[in-house]
């Protein structure tokens, strides 16, 4: 594919499309082609000189004016092997960027936790990719890439169908940004109930053919208490994290070989770690009433996000673990964010070179796919001290 560029920014000069940018400037190949687009020439030109030249060998990205017009994504996808996206909400945006990508036989990773437009791109638009070779992965984000991955280890590291996982999140506060409320306020007013509903059933996101599906039975209450991951309460992104997952699932049980399969008996329920049982309770009341905050206050130098999962094979007895994990990473969420993300379009463009054979994003060859189809090599990548499977 002889394009310009590698990969494009698109949303740069918004909160958490800086954070990508900076990352990428940071730990990207010196070798990348890669631009930075957005609606604002002024505006980009002010985040490139906000760039520490000093402290990187590498070539500053080159400036790219793309507007929300069919025509100006065409043009941006056209030119790239892969769009990085941040603008949302992506109920309102985000669509017509994965329909150019598609399109033009593009590569596409986003930050959107907007699973109820995630489900509705993968029942619209997963054939159309298939065909056209497009590789499509939203939510490589917070929501959902570290759930599907340590999905991913554990049942790797059992080697036989894993049953019920649990997963839970921990981390400090730091509020939403103007992006992030955006798009929850964008939902509410975009899907009806039903939608909503429809999106958030356990099978929502999968791929058809994926065979049966009889999980053990999970908890229904929103808080309880686990032997090993603690005091566990209702977690607002659990939702989405489980939609990706299953999607993962599912490919699985089609394209996966036999012994990468998660197996009919799967399920997944996500959690938010609470320290106490009051304050779990007490958590989950609040969130039933929440207002977003005013935007992210990132002070102090203690800010973290852990996540925990644990895992049971496929038996009757399920309240016994047989691998534990976890992942951490001591900075802000939205810089997570930012390195999650970028850290996908790297890897994703690393599969493409045909690093990663054994893929999933290779075995397909094109559609709306997850994190966990990049593979092992966005593992490797990731892991650096941050992630950690124990299991018999």
């Amino acid at each position: 594919m002889n394009r310009p560029y590698d990969l494009i920014v698109y949303g740069a000069t918004g909160y958490l499309g800086s954070l990508v940018v900076q990352y990428l400037w940071a730990n990207s190949p010196p070798t990348l082609r890669w631009a930075v687009a957005g609606r604002s020439e002024q505006k980009l030109v002010a985040l490139i000189n906000s760039l520490d030249q000093a402290q990187s060998h590498r070539k500053l990205p080159h400036i790219m004016v793309a507007t929300l017009s069919d025509d100006g994504l065409g043009r941006m996808a056209s030119q790239t092997r892969l769009v990085l996206n941040t603008v949302g909400p992506f109920c309102k945006y985000g669509t017509p960027v994965v329909v150019a990508c598609i399109e033009n036989s593009t590569a596409y990773v986003d930050s959107t936790g907007e699973h109820v437009w995630t489900q509705q791109l993968a029942a619209q638009w997963h054939d159309k990719a298939m065909a056209n070779k497009a590789i499509i992965i939203p939510q490589c984000a917070v929501e959902s890439s570290p759930p599907d991955l340590l999905t991913l280890l554990l049942a790797r590291r059992l080697r036989r169908p894993p049953g019920p996982v649990f997963f839970t999140i921990q981390h400090t506060w730091t509020g939403y940004s103007g992006g992030t409320i955006a798009s929850i306020l964008a939902g509410l007013e975009t899907y009806s109930i039903r939608q909503m509903m429809t999106a958030s059933a356990p099978r929502s996101t999968c791929i058809p053919d994926a065979g049966p599906h009889h999980p053990h039975p999970v908890p229904v209450l929103p808080v309880r208490r686990d032997r090993f991951l603690g005091n566990l309460t209702f977690n607002p992104s659990a939702m989405a994290d489980r939609a990706v997952v299953m999607r993962t699932w599912s490919l699985l049980q089609r394209y996966g070989d036999r012994t990468e399969r998660y197996g009919e008996r799967f399920s997944f329920q996500g959690y938010t770690t609470a320290q106490s049982w009051l304050q779990a309770w007490a958590t989950f009341l609040a969130m039933s009433v929440a207002v977003p905050g005013t935007g992210p206050q990132v002070t102090g130098e203690n800010h973290f996000v852990e996540w925990k999962p644990t895992v049971a094979v496929d038996r009757e007895d399920v309240s016994q673990p047989s691998a534990v994990g976890a992942m951490r990473m001591n900075t802000d969420v939205y810089s997570v964010c930012a390195t999650l993300v970028g850290e996908a379009a790297l890897t994703l463009l690393e599969v493409l070179d045909g690093n990663d054979k054994d893929s999933m994003v290779m075995k397909v060859g094109g559609g709306v796919l997850t994190p966990a189809s990049l593979g092992m090599l966005y593992v490797q990548r990731l892991e650096k001290g941050r992630i950690g499977v124990e299991g018999d």
